[in-house]
């Protein structure tokens, strides 16, 4: 169980034991939508918690009818309450309008109850002009029991305290991760593959099994088609990935700062050793060697006439062929 402070559990065990006759004979006389809001309120005050005067007002711009109550957390409003007839469901016929005018105001959930019914939404803001609002939170206090522990941690979600520690947005989260869609991502993800395969190897380690062939196994055999083709599952796969590569770059940080300190954002080329001249600057000129030098010496003839060609020819065949005896010969081209 929630630890949850004695007194606000004896003033939710009370407030049960003194809010259900009320309702119910609320419903049998088949009470107005405005005697429902009435009653309404005194449950927000006396059951849940916040204070009727200075926390739950209806003085915000409510020329629409969007909602029948405003709950005030500090300077900003956290709820929105709208109330129907006590014999009739909760009315979700405004709760487009209801979550259109929260998102605009920046509130975060969104109540809808006949006193008896209570549905908690949340309000998502999904980049369309159409928010979502899933239901976090549901119950019927009819039938909800004072001495039952699991009945009063639900109801402490919904009281000014629970406010206060975030109690919804635990609860929400934990939702969350623990739908089919995220569970079946988790088991699709590189993780637990690699650690079913590593089970299944150890079980038979001669076995020769791919993480693709597990993975395939997983998807199709295992789990309902509908979660593994689901496009929330393929989302919440993305979404691990991601977490796994953030989680190496870290580490990589973490083990070498050095080396990712002066790494360049993408996009931009990172300069290489080799050095290139600039637009404006003139290019250095090479070292001298003695092997340079040597190359500057050598005379290089460029032959463009044919009368030159004739020349080059007539040497070639004037000049005095080389022995072809062995030996050393110290007048070689010497006239005899």
């Amino acid at each position: 169980m929630t630890k949850i402070n004695r007194k606000i559990q004896e003033r939710l065990r009370a407030g049960l034991r003194c809010f259900k006759p009320l309702l119910k004979a609320a419903k049998e006389r088949d009470a107005s939508r405005a005697d429902t809001a009435t009653l309404a309120l005194d449950l927000l005050s006396d059951l849940f918690g916040f204070d009727r005067y200075s926390e739950v007002t209806s003085e915000l711009d409510n020329r629409e009818a969007v909602y029948d109550f405003a709950i005030h957390s500090g300077n900003s409003v956290a709820m929105l309450v709208r109330v129907s007839p006590v014999c009739s469901a909760p009315d979700d016929r405004y709760l487009l309008a209801t979550a259109q005018h929260a998102l605009l105001h920046g509130v975060e959930w969104i109540i809808l109850t006949n006193g008896i019914g209570w549905q908690v939404h949340h309000v998502e803001d999904t980049g369309k002009t159409r928010p979502e609002t899933p239901i976090v939170l549901a119950f019927d206090l009819s039938h909800m029991q004072p001495g039952r522990d699991s009945h009063i941690e639900t109801l402490f979600l919904l009281t000014r305290e629970g406010h206060k520690s975030a109690g919804l947005n635990h609860f929400r989260l934990r939702l969350e991760v623990t739908n089919r869609n995220y569970l079946g991502a988790m088991m699709l993800s590189d993780p637990v593959v690699a650690a079913v395969r590593r089970e299944l190897r150890k079980l038979n380690p001669g076995l020769q099994i791919t993480p693709l062939e597990i993975r395939e196994n997983l998807a199709k055999g295992v789990l309902r088609p509908d979660v593994a083709a689901s496009s929330e599952t393929a989302t919440v796969l993305e979404f691990l990935q991601k977490i796994k590569q953030d989680a190496l770059e870290a580490r990589r940080r973490a083990a070498d700062p050095n080396r990712f300190s002066s790494r360049k954002s993408p996009g931009k080329k990172a300069k290489s050793g080799k050095w290139s001249a600039k637009r404006g600057t003139a290019r250095r000129k090479p070292v001298s060697t003695k092997f340079s030098q040597a190359a500057d010496d050598r005379t290089v003839i460029r032959i463009s006439k044919k009368a030159d060609i004739k020349k080059v020819l007539r040497r070639s065949k004037s000049a005095t062929p080389k022995p072809a005896g062995r030996g050393r010969l110290l007048n070689w081209g010497a006239n005899q």
